[in-house]
């Protein structure tokens, strides 16, 4: 937020800024039906399903088939059984490049601070010369400042450029895998994840893999949703 406020002051940061905010968008999509995905479909709902099961048991036998049947589920569905390795590292991936993503931001944040400070560092010596009555600046301060701008530019300012442009396509390649991979399941609760996950068809349109285990999966969850569901869905 405050690289946003910053660069009110340095409008050459406009351009990476609209990449940034591109990337951040898909990566808070991706985090908050992740986190939803596990705290209420795999936990919540594993719960509330064990509660039922154990309210409604008749032997000793029955809550303890019951509590393993929920370990089961959860460690399935929340990646975490043997059969799930390759996914679960494949979600880490997407993860470490979400951290590198953060990294980049707050190395830009804290050159573009350095860049701005010493740009009111220059305008409050300018002014504060011209009140004495003496001339703003030199040119060897010019020349530096100069110099200074424009390895901002061409130096720092591209270089988060080009590393966000390497981060988002690596992000983009895991992430469609990663959706690959969740509707390659037998788990019909990871193939409606995978539909969550590009509700809008933005990974699909990229990625031929994605278009019939898409729709296989689409028609496994309109089916158990009403009809008003669907229509907000779509």
């Amino acid at each position: 937020a405050y690289l946003h406020k910053i660069g009110r002051e340095i409008p050459e940061l406009s351009a990476v800024l609209h990449q940034a905010n591109l990337l951040s968008s898909e990566m808070i999509h991706f985090i908050h039906q992740m986190a939803y995905y596990i705290t209420f479909e795999v936990m919540e709902c594993g719960w509330d399903r064990l509660v039922k099961q154990i309210d409604t048991a008749e032997t000793l036998e029955d809550v303890i088939q019951a509590h393993d049947e929920f370990l089961t589920t959860v460690l399935t569905r929340a990646l975490l059984d043997e059969r799930s390795v390759e996914v679960r590292n494949q979600l880490r991936t997407i993860y470490d490049r979400i951290i590198e993503f953060q990294n980049i931001l707050d190395k830009l944040y804290q050159d573009t601070l350095a860049e701005l400070e010493a740009r009111h560092s220059a305008a409050a010596m300018i002014e504060l010369r011209s009140k004495d009555g003496d001339y703003g600046t030199t040119q060897e301060e010019q020349n530096k400042d100069a110099d200074r701008r424009r390895d901002f530019l061409k130096s720092k300012l591209s270089s988060a450029k080009a590393n966000l442009r390497i981060v988002s396509l690596s992000y983009q390649d895991m992430v469609r895998t990663f959706l690959f991979q969740l509707t390659c399941s037998n788990d019909e609760s990871l193939q409606c994840l995978s539909f969550r996950l590009d509700f809008n068809q933005h990974y699909k349109k990229k990625d031929s893999r994605l278009s019939r285990p898409l729709q296989f999966s689409h028609k496994r969850l309109t089916s158990s949703l009403t009809s008003s569901q669907v229509s907000y869905l779509e």
